[in-house]
């Protein structure tokens, strides 16, 4: 799938914006967890500090009075619970609200002076922090203080940022997607409106490109502008000279014709052969005019001008008595030169009246292209001449008089509008040949 600049632009812009987004979430996820665990540290050492602050000596072991310094040591359920044990591990102590849970201290012992920080997951998932120190008046023994905390506070506090900063990248990310179709759309305006202009031409509504792009369409516009000048005063100066050339030769080439007609013999014969080299030559320059680049064209009904050629062809051979079947919809529109598709088509039909027994049918089918079927009952081409016949002065019969250039020109003029040309043998038993060109 090839997608327009606009949908490249905005999927590049969306998916930069999604990673970096996600990795400024993920970072600030991380600092606020740690944050929050460096937090937890924090007060947990306030609460050993205070503790020791508080505890005193008596006889052979240290004690604390009822009234604690933190007063969540002394609720039960509180989240918030101390331990203070010996060398050996052994309890000294332990908080009013350890009394009533299930939390037990841990066997850390940290060397002394040093704080140890732990994650335990007990009954609960809990914060630790243990140190350890040297009570001189406890005959210097080794103390460790252990205060623990629950984790769940803390979650609920990570889970709330979360939730604020996955809806607040959300929001920015919508913002800044909608910012961004506004500024693509804006910035790209230039580039519809000379894809609608360039339109215009092709439909033959207007003559040339507006000014006023941008630099960067500048030159584009200068130079499609003069493409289309120079095409058409090309085209302009072929049809012009050669309508005057086939004009000049038309009246001495008719008078020596009918001269020959008086005068028969070898050196009649003669003449004859080198009239007609004549004409082909006349009709080759025409066809070169003709076929020249197809750039812009307005719409042409091509049912319309095929059924102008099958009445002019009816009259022309009412001695045949041919029989044409049409299939062709109401209107089948295209784009282009309609004098092309005269062309076109009166060769293809002149073709197969001159060369049918009985029967001629055309038929078109309309789907992202035009195909129309020229068919006949004649003798056909064979298939070792179909491709040869597509050359100049290549002509499949003898009988018929002709220069050989009318399925030439054809397929030059198709090709000139990126369209094919198939040669074939038809169900009537003659030939078949269908040309493809764009819608």
């Amino acid at each position: 799938m090839i997608s327009g600049i606009q949908s490249r632009l905005l999927l590049t812009t969306a998916g930069v914006l999604a990673v970096v987004l996600s990795l400024t979430g993920w970072v600030l996820d991380s600092s606020f967890r740690a944050s929050q665990r460096a937090g937890a540290q924090q007060q947990l050492m306030l609460v050993i500090y205070s503790l020791m602050g508080s505890a005193q000596e008596h006889e052979d072991h240290v004690d604390f009075t009822d009234e604690l310094p933190e007063p969540r040591l002394s609720q039960p359920e509180s989240g918030l619970y101390a331990f203070v044990t010996g060398s050996e591990g052994e309890r000294y102590w332990r908080s009013p609200s350890a009394e009533t849970t299930a939390v037990r201290y841990t066997s850390v012992q940290p060397l002394p002076g040093e704080f140890q920080f732990a994650t335990v997951d007990q009954s609960r998932p809990m914060y630790v922090l243990s140190y350890s120190v040297i009570w001189e008046d406890a005959d210097e023994s080794l103390l460790t203080f252990q205060v623990a905390t629950d984790q769940a506070p803390f979650r609920m506090a990570v889970q709330g940022f979360r939730r604020s900063l996955y809806l607040g990248i959300g929001g920015v990310t919508l913002v800044f997607i909608i910012a961004q179709m506004l500024a693509i759309r804006w910035g790209l305006r230039p580039l519809r409106s000379m894809q609608e202009e360039v339109r215009q031409l092709e439909a033959g509504a207007r003559q040339r490109l507006s000014a006023g792009y941008p630099r960067e369409l500048t030159g584009l516009a200068s130079n499609l502008d003069r493409f289309v000048a120079h095409e058409e005063r090309s085209r302009t100066r072929y049809r012009n000279a050669l309508d005057d050339l086939a004009h000049s030769l038309k009246t001495p080439l008719a008078v020596i014709r009918n001269a020959l007609r008086e005068q028969p013999g070898s050196a009649g014969e003669l003449v004859d052969e080198q009239l007609q080299r004549m004409e082909s030559a006349v009709t080759h320059q025409l066809s070169r005019a003709v076929t020249g680049p197809v750039v812009v064209g307005g719409q042409v009904d091509l049912t319309d001008v095929i059924e102008r050629i099958l009445r002019a062809l009816k009259k022309a051979y009412l001695d045949r008595d041919v029989s044409v079947e049409s299939a062709l919809p109401e209107a089948l529109v295209v784009r282009g030169d309609e004098r092309d598709y005269l062309e076109i088509f009166g060769n293809l039909l002149e073709n197969a009246f001159k060369y049918t027994h009985h029967e001629v049918r055309i038929s078109a089918v309309l789907d992202q292209r035009v195909h129309v079927v020229v068919e006949d009952d004649g003798p056909g081409i064979s298939e070792v001449l179909r491709e040869e016949v597509r050359n100049r002065g290549t002509r499949a019969d003898r009988v018929q008089q002709g220069q050989g250039i009318g399925l030439a020109v054809v397929a030059e003029l198709v090709g000139a509008y990126q369209g094919t040309l198939e040669i074939g043998a038809s169900g009537l038993g003659g030939a078949r040949i269908e040309v493809v060109m764009p819608g």
